[in-house]
């Protein structure tokens, strides 16, 4: 397993974990959160209320950039061994095609 890999990993299940928490805080504080807006509605409010914007945004950063560093891992890893077979297939048929051509 790759550092970025492992960091990917630990970046990812930290970030779930503190959504986990602060959604957690959220919906305990819901039913006591009196007046909010139709725009946000009353979970938003009861985020604010319970001051968990950082936390929030900071679980949702976590968790993209955890994702985005997995993913880049596995499609970094993935066309090298497509590109590298169908390059020797090609050279395996260009092999062929010439050396019986010549002979």
């Amino acid at each position: 397993m790759d550092n970025r890999q492992k960091l990917g990993a630990i970046l990812l299940f930290a970030g779930i974990l503190l959504y986990g928490a602060i959604h957690i805080a959220t919906v305990i504080h819901m039913p006591s959160v009196m007046v909010w807006s139709d725009t946000w509605g009353q979970y938003f409010a009861a985020v604010s209320e319970t001051h968990g914007w950082v936390g929030y945004a900071l679980a949702i950063l976590l968790f993209l950039v955890g994702t985005l560093l997995l993913l880049t891992i596995f499609f970094s890893e993935l066309p090298k061994s497509t590109m590298m077979q169908e390059i020797r297939e090609r050279d395996q048929e260009f092999e062929e095609k010439y050396r019986n051509g010549r002979h």
